[in-house]
């Protein structure tokens, strides 16, 4: 079965509040990522996005090197925990409009999913069982799944 746990990246990327926008902005950069966790102890005190990069802090002219994460980023954080449904994972990106989504345990987080992260192994894994239907709807009607070119196995 699916799980969250599967998919969620678990090399976390964080940020401590009082950081600069620009160190985060590099640390997005060198690991290849679009959103930072803000950490508070251990606990999730925001998340900072290319979205808020480019609305809060751009788009408002601010200076990235003077600016802490804290003061830019989404304080409002959607979050999965591990055991969560592939339902309720889809239902918090989509009503939520958001594309990342921290995995927790408790308050801690644990990992992180993306919405193209979700969506590519969703599809990937709906082809999968249309392809199994298939398989098993040719096999209740007598056919050969394996014969493609119309031939026969000498049946």
């Amino acid at each position: 079965m699916l799980t969250i746990s599967a998919m969620m990246k678990k090399q976390l990327v964080t940020a401590d509040p009082g950081e600069s926008v620009d160190q985060i902005a590099r640390r997005m950069r060198d690991a290849d990522v679009g959103a930072v966790i803000v950490i508070t102890g251990e606990s999730i005190s925001g998340i900072f996005t290319e979205r808020d990069l480019v609305n809060r802090l751009v788009a408002k002219g601010l200076d990235p090197a003077k600016t802490q994460v804290g003061d830019v980023a989404t304080g409002d954080v959607h979050t999965v925990t591990a055991d969560a449904s592939l339902r309720e994972c889809a239902e918090k990106l989509m009503t939520n409009q958001v594309r990342h989504l921290p995995v927790v345990e408790g308050s801690r987080p644990i990992g992180i999913l993306s919405a193209r992260d979700f969506f590519e192994v969703a599809a990937r894994e709906m082809e999968r069982l249309v392809e199994h239907l298939r398989y098993d709807k040719q096999l209740r009607e007598d056919e050969d799944p394996y014969d493609h070119l119309g031939g026969s196995y000498g049946r």
